[in-house]
């Protein structure tokens, strides 16, 4: 059975949250999908603060985000989010990012992971979820998540980080959006300048905390004739684990 009962929120670009081209910037629009996602449950009554007391949260594993074009300076944009399922220990959230003419400029898939903070494991998610979210099965982007790479053959580029304070979230780790901060210093200039990010896919795989020294590697290719794929690993120096692992496809900027 379907129950529509998707929520929604209403955000306006402001300046500090622009690029120089006076667009939201990536990392805006993932800052507005968390929040949105957030205020959702905290208006059905499982929110970060509930969750937390009694040692649980959500931990976000995957994202897919998908771009036609990004909001400018001023604008006000609508985030449509909606439950899409709750299996096992997992769920999946589903976006639409909406301009002001409520025309679709974006969707976004995610997976999220129930889980004891303090055991450190993932747990069922409880059936009394469903029924206070409602479900809608409808997914913002077909097939979200793909294999990513792994492995890069050296000749990319990589640019070294320490884990600020401000990186931090409530939970005492690196807030899931920085992860894309990290991927984006590592593109080259003329691509990050002379296209735009219209799809980032994600996967967290290992947690960090402040003052941990992390590195960010990406290998872009051209894809098309004015396009570039970009697969990228965040890696921790110390340990040498995979933190992370992405892939963006960048497309020219109109002219």
């Amino acid at each position: 059975m379907m129950i529509n009962q998707n929520f929604r929120a209403d955000f306006e670009i402001h300046f500090h949250e622009v690029n120089p081209q006076e667009e939201a910037a990536p990392l805006t629009i993932l800052h507005f999908l968390e929040d949105t996602a957030i205020a959702h449950s905290q208006a059905v009554g499982f929110g970060v603060r509930q969750l937390k007391e009694e040692g649980l949260a959500w931990i976000l594993n995957r994202w897919h985000l998908q771009m036609d074009h990004y909001p400018k300076l001023g604008e006000t944009v609508a985030i449509e989010t909606w439950p899409s399922k709750f299996e096992r220990f997992y769920a999946t959230r589903e976006f639409f990012i909406r301009d002001s003419k409520q025309s679709v400029i974006g969707r976004a898939s995610s997976l999220w992971i129930f889980y004891n903070i303090l055991t450190k494991r993932p747990l069922r998610v409880r059936p009394e979820f469903q029924e206070a979210y409602g479900l809608n099965i409808a997914r913002a982007i077909e097939n979200p998540f793909t294999s990513l790479e792994s492995s890069l053959d050296g000749n990319g580029e990589e640019v070294a980080f320490s884990v600020r304070r401000s990186d931090i979230d409530t939970n005492g780790h690196v807030n899931n959006a920085n992860y894309l901060q990290w991927i984006l210093e590592a593109v080259p200039d003329h691509i990050y300048q002379d296209c735009y990010l219209s799809s980032l896919e994600i996967q967290y795989k290992k947690e960090t905390t402040y003052g941990s020294k992390i590195r960010s590697y990406c290998k872009c290719d051209p894809a098309g004739a004015l396009n570039y794929l970009g697969n990228h690993i965040i890696l921790g120096e110390e340990s040498g684990l995979e933190l992370a692992l992405a892939k963006t496809v960048w497309e020219s900027r109109p002219k």
